[in-house]
Parts: C-alpha cells; structure tokens; sequence
C-alpha cells in the first residue's frame, strides 16, 4: 500500500471540487471584510469582532464534525455522505451571507452578518472536513500525498481565478450589493455541480471504513497528545494570520495609500499566477529537498513579500505586484509542503492509537486556520479604528503611513515567527517511513 501511487484520473477526480470551494473561501476571505465596513457600513471594530467571535462556535463544531464523519458507516463511505448532505447548506449559507436584507441596518443588519458567518462557517466545516479527509487517506505514499496536494492546488487554482474576477467586479461595481448577488445566483449552481460530480466519482479505501474513532472523548485526548500535530497547527497559525492580513488590509492599501482600487484584482492575479506556476517546481523541490525546507523557503518568500511593501507608495503599483507574485510563489509551497505533511500526523496518530482519525485532525488545522483569519480581522478592525480611519473619506498622511505599515509588519512578523517554529518541526521523511513500515506490517497481519 506504501509503494502504490494514486492513479492520475482518481486525483483529478479528488481535485475537481477544489475549484469552486476556492471560489466561495476567497471571495469570503479577501472581501467580506471590506464589503461589510465600505458596503454595508458596519463598524470595523464590530465587524472584527464577530469574525473573531464565530470561532468560539467553531471551536465546538470543527471538532465534532471531524469526530462524526471519521466514525460514519455507511454503505457508501465515511465521507460521501457528508459532502452530499452539505451542498445545500453550503448554498444556502453563501447566499444569504452576501446578501443581507436592504431595509436592515444597525443592530439587525450586524445580526443577520453573525448568523450567516456561523451558518457558512458551519456548512463549510461539513464539506472540507470530509473533502480534505479524505485526501490524506487516498494515498499512503510520502511523496504521493504532495502530488495529490499539488492537483489539488492546481485545479483550486482555477477557483481563485474566478475569486479574482469576482472580488475585481466587486471592487469596481457602482452597485457592489446587486453585483454580489448575480455573482451568488450565477455561480453557486456551477459549485455545486462540481462537487457533485467528483462526489460520484470518488472513493476512500474499504479498510479505512471501521477504523474510525471508537472513543469520543479519547478520540479527542488522542488529538491533543499529537505533539506533531499540535506543532504543526502552531506553525500554520502564525503563517495563515500573514496570509489572512491580505483580505483585511490589502484592499485598503490599494484604494487609499496607492490609489487604486482596482489594483486589488490585479494584485490578487498575480499572486495567484504565480502560485500557480510555482506548484510543479515546489512538489519536485519537495522530493528533492524534503517537505520541511521546501516549506521554509516558501515562508521566507513570503515574509519578503509583506515585508516590501513598506516601500510602496501612491502610484507604486508595480512594486507592489512584484511582492505579491513573492507572496504567490511562498504560498504555492505551503498549500503543497504544508499540507501534505497534516496527511503524515495522521499515519503517526494511527501507529500510536490504531485508529484514522483524518477528519479530527484536519479540524485542528482547519480550527487553527479559522482563528488564525479570526485574529488578523480583530486585530485589523481594532488598528484601523486606532490609527483614525475613515469609510470612503480621504486619510490623513498619518493614517496612510500606519495604514502601509500594518499591512507589512503585522503579517511580515508572524512569518518569521512560522519560520522559527518550523525550524523545531521533527517530522521529516525517515521518520514517516519508519511509521508507515510499522502499520503495513500490521496491516499485513490483519
């Protein structure tokens, strides 16, 4: 089974959904704060608030889905049924999110937001729990589970183009609340359709089916007590809240410090086409120099990236796409590296505790990523308010200059900081090797 690689039509097949979740977690992360503060008028301090409240539900509900779809047992698999069950929900919850009731305002308007985020949140947590769950169990293979990451970011990546697009017509929209909703009515069919049909086509391995967690509350005792797990969730924290600066403070600093707020798509493009470009180079450079350093450079590279654009300025519109193409290029690295090696923890949390737990332990990641935009939207709510500023009005020198060096320093550090803790990580290839000979064996003896 270690040997074996996946067949390159089943990772396509795995791959495909990743396009249109793409699309909806984008649009959501590099724009619902903005479109909440400069559309709809919510306070940012009140809008970062709830961004950061909601993980308070997510804390309960991450864990709990994650239990509940690794111990599934249905004829069709452990995960089928509840990337089937959330289609619906999921848009359900996207639509209403963009779409709040015109003749809401104050208080109702702020808790229509809250309950849609915790209706998305949630519907999202059914479907990518099981969806990246189910990623990590598909091949058992080291260097496999990159290449499988590498399809998945490929094919994502065709998601973050259409988010683009989308956050550029939201952007430059005269009416940004009639264009998000033709955007919600036209798009969403098409995301559900590609879900659906890799739905069908997708299947996890027969043996995976009962060996679920059997104990709930040791299911979770065993989550804490994976120390590489747990390490690895450290390390993404700090590297997501860098990432997550992009959707609360990016926008801003094309519209008011460069002047241009349809530099944001074109920015997010390049970002994007680099990421793109860069996936086949990083799954090589990862077999050749390891998971680990091939995610270090790609952290240095973004922490380059944040860290130059405390040199831009009004007009500096190719400077700061020269960052961003270094921020896409680090985070093609992450999304291949990083996440593959989350599909390692699980083979050392099953050699300790002779359960796979997949689902569980992609929810402390996907907790961890949660917290991490949760964090960075607080904290930009709270700093935009303290640095004095002000929806579509024009900003003092002062606010303009904070404003650069939030958006610079804020995400530039927590990369530095990933970097020093990754340096500690002790999960590297031999080590995984000698855990997958280990549970082969077993496996082997039945």
């Amino acid at each position: 089974m270690t040997s074996q690689t996946l067949a390159r039509r089943a990772a396509i097949a795995y791959a495909l959904p990743s396009a249109g979740f793409m699309w909806l977690q984008l649009v959501y992360n590099h724009y619902v704060f903005k479109y909440a503060v400069d559309v709809l008028l919510i306070p940012s301090a009140v809008m970062g608030a709830i961004l950061f409240g909601t993980r308070i539900w997510d804390a309960v509900s991450d864990p709990l889905v994650g239990y509940l779809t690794d111990g599934t047992r249905a004829a069709s698999g452990r995960r089928r049924p509840w990337l089937l069950g959330s289609l619906g929900p999921v848009a359900l919850a996207t639509f209403l999110l963009w779409n709040p009731p015109g003749v809401l305002e104050g208080t109702l308007l702020v808790a229509w937001m809250l309950g849609a985020i915790l209706l998305w949140e949630t519907a999202m947590t059914s479907f990518s729990l099981p969806y990246y769950a189910l990623g990590a169990e598909i091949t058992m293979d080291h260097h496999d589970r990159t290449r499988v990451a590498g399809y998945r970011h490929v094919f994502g990546g065709f998601g973050q183009l259409a988010a683009i697009a989308s956050v550029g017509m939201l952007t430059s929209a005269v009416a940004p609340r009639q264009t998000a909703f033709w955007l919600q009515l036209l798009g969403l069919p098409l995301v559900c359709g590609l879900m659906l049909v890799a739905i069908l086509q997708l299947r996890e391995p027969l043996e995976h089916r009962t060996r679920g967690a059997r104990r709930s509350f040791g299911a979770f005792v065993d989550i804490v007590r994976n120390v590489h797990l747990m390490w690895l969730s450290a390390i993404l924290f700090f590297e997501i809240c860098g990432s997550a600066a992009i959707g609360v403070f990016a926008a801003f600093v094309c519209e008011y410090v460069i002047g241009s707020a349809g530099l944001f798509a074109v920015l997010l493009l390049a970002m994007q086409l680099a990421s793109y470009a860069a996936t086949p180079p990083v799954v090589k450079l990862s077999r050749r120099w390891g998971k680990k350093r091939a995610w270090a450079a790609a952290i240095v590279l973004q922490a380059s990236g944040y860290l130059g654009m405390l040199g831009v300025g009004p007009g500096d519109a190719a400077w700061a796409i020269a960052c961003f193409v270094l921020l896409g290029v680090g985070a093609a690295g992450a999304s291949v590296a990083g996440l593959s090696i989350m599909a390692d923890t699980v083979d050392y949390d099953e050699h300790r505790s002779g359960e796979r737990k997949e689902a569980m332990h992609y929810s402390a990641i996907n907790l961890t990523r949660k917290l991490a935009f949760g964090s960075m939207a607080m904290i930009g709510g709270l700093a935009l308010g303290w640095i004095g500023f002000e929806p579509n009005a024009e900003q003092s020198a002062d606010t303009l200059a904070a404003l650069r060096r939030l958006f610079a320093l804020l995400p530039g550090g927590a990369m530095l900081i990933a970097l020093a803790l990754l340096a500690r990580f002790r999960l590297d290839e031999h080590e995984h090797a000698r855990i997958r000979a280990d549970l082969d064996a077993r496996n082997a003896d039945g």
